[in-house]
């Protein structure tokens, strides 16, 4: 059997795969872990919003930080780029495969950017290979060495270029080969882009002659100045087609990512932590409303906070309090009706009989001596009237019994009276139970007991019927109650408060939320129907 189980169990998880899945998303339909899920979204989310600011206000910090004016870069790279190129062009002839093997293997000119004290000193830094083109020319226009390498053809090299040779060179250049050393004249602004191109002559220093002798050049005030090359270089589109974004997001982006994470971390234990404590509060609420719905108004909530669900749990201890107070008031009405009602019994039944029984003993003592035949015809009499004082008295004290339904439940205790009534009477009786029973509130059972014996009591004392029938029908959202007999009968209009108890089951019926419909003609039995509707408990 339970090797046929576990195939059984392993059939459904190949036919099911997704099971595991279900489970563990079944977790989030849970109060706590909903409001763990929605406290760790909306921190990670209000942070990567935060950050995306934070990250445009960065780059835009860098991009208007960059200095980047064609002057600067004039002067940068003349700082850096006309020494060594000096250094090949001044020789005689140039030494123009030094130049080209220096170029391939130079890492260029540094930009910085203004240090920003965040995230440590975070300083973005740019070389000039990374957004410059540059052109490497003789004083003639001999066009000796590209970078990149590629933007030049082969027939190109060696050869002069035209003054045109690209979009905007033509002032610059003629500029720098006059050997004009002002920056405002060596460099033009070409659009679309706002790109720059410019021109930077490379002179040779010597020191002049005077005489036969030969001064040292630092101490000279008269220096011979020769042009030996120009650096031709354009800039690209300003600023995003230059500038290191992939540098400075993965820079800024994995600082932040580690801020998201730790962040979402301490959304989810704040919110894990505040959904234990609101789910503990909740659970204490629902616990105490199923007592309450038990009928155990004693029980009541423990919460001195002072938020909306601690003014709930007072509103509520205070209803519970008001409920109890109510329910010990209608037990009081129910006691004092059922007081009412057994002496509207007494007095229209035992104490009749009673009587009757008194007057047959008192004839019977008078014909004693004189007619003792009739005398005991009249003794016989009293003794059936108080026989039948004697039963209706013992119906009195078990209809006044506690009803004894806790633990057994509502049909099980009509079973036995029913049992219990059959024996006692001469009346046949019928029951039957459709459906499933459900677990009704105590109240409800005790108030259906008391109508089931009220009914049996005014079927024995007042229909002269032979059947009853009694029947509960269980069903799906309501329990029909249905007794009916086959006697006499009686119009319901003309018997109301003539002790035989209608209004009081009414009364019991309309107290549990239930219904109670009578209906009897002369001649043609009565039938009572109890429909009570299931209590809905939503907590």
């Amino acid at each position: 059997m339970k090797k046929s189980e576990k195939l059984t169990k392993a059939d459904q998880k190949k036919h099911n795969p997704n099971a595991p899945f279900r489970n563990i998303f079944s977790i989030f339909r849970s109060l706590r872990w909903r409001m763990t899920l929605s406290y760790t979204i909306v921190t990670i989310s209000a942070l990567l919003v935060v950050e995306l600011i934070v990250m445009i206000i960065l780059m835009s910090y860098f991009v208007l930080s960059i200095d980047l004016t064609p002057e600067t870069l004039v002067a940068n790279l003349r700082e850096e780029w006309t020494p060594m190129m000096q250094h090949f062009f001044s020789s005689e002839p140039p030494d123009v495969d030094g130049a080209r093997k220096y170029l391939e293997d130079v890492q260029g000119t540094v930009i910085r950017t203004r240090p920003l004290l965040v995230f440590g000193s975070l300083q973005l830094e740019m070389r000039v290979k990374d957004f410059l083109h540059f052109y490497y020319l003789l004083n003639d226009r001999t066009l000796v060495y590209a970078i990149p390498s590629g933007i030049v053809s082969e027939e190109d090299l060696g050869k002069k270029i035209p003054y045109d040779y690209l979009p905007g060179l033509d002032r610059p250049l003629r500029a720098a080969l006059q050997g004009e050393e002002d920056q405002n004249l060596l460099y033009e602004i070409v659009e679309p882009g706002h790109r720059i191109i410019g021109a930077i002559p490379v002179f040779r220093f010597e020191p002049t002659d005077v005489g036969y002798v030969t001064v040292p050049v630092e101490s000279l005030l008269d220096i011979e100045r020769n042009l030996v090359g120009i650096v031709v270089f354009t800039t690209k589109h300003f600023p995003w087609q230059f500038l290191p974004l992939g540098q400075l997001i993965l820079y800024i982006g994995r600082s932040l990512l580690i801020i998201t994470l730790f962040a979402g971390l301490i959304g989810s234990v704040f919110g894990l932590w505040t959904a234990k404590g609101l789910t503990r509060r909740l659970t204490h609420v629902s616990q105490a409303a199923h007592d309450w719905a038990r009928g155990d108004f004693s029980v009541s909530i423990r919460d001195t906070s002072k938020d909306e669900i601690g003014k709930l749990t007072s509103d509520l201890n205070l209803m519970a309090k008001q409920l109890e107070n109510l329910m010990d008031r209608r037990q009081e009405l129910t006691i004092l009706e059922e007081r009412n009602r057994l002496a509207r019994d007494l007095h229209d039944s035992v104490k009749q009989q009673a009587f009757a029984a008194s007057a047959q003993l008192a004839a019977a003592r008078v014909h004693m001596n004189a007619h003792p035949e009739k005398a005991y015809e009249q003794l016989k009499e009293a003794e059936l009237l108080i026989e039948k004082v004697r039963q209706e008295l013992t119906d009195l004290i078990l209809e006044l019994r506690p009803v004894e339904i806790k633990g057994k439940g509502l049909v099980v205790a009509a079973e036995n009276f029913i049992s219990d009534w059959r024996r006692r009477n001469e009346i046949s009786i019928e029951f039957d139970v459709w459906g499933e029973e459900h677990i009704l509130p105590l109240d409800a059972q005790k108030s259906i007991f008391r109508i089931l014996q009220e009914a049996l009591a005014n079927v024995l004392w007042h229909s002269q019927a032979k059947l009853v029938r009694v029947s509960f029908d269980f069903r799906s959202y309501i329990l029909v109650v249905i007794i009916e007999d086959d006697g006499k009968g009686f119009v319901v209009e003309q018997r109301r408060g003539e002790g035989m108890g209608l209004d009081f089951m009414k009364e019991r019926a309309a107290l549990i939320g239930g219904e109670l419909i009578i209906s009897s003609f002369p001649g043609r039995g009565t039938s009572i129907v109890l429909r009570y509707p299931y209590p809905v408990a939503e907590i």
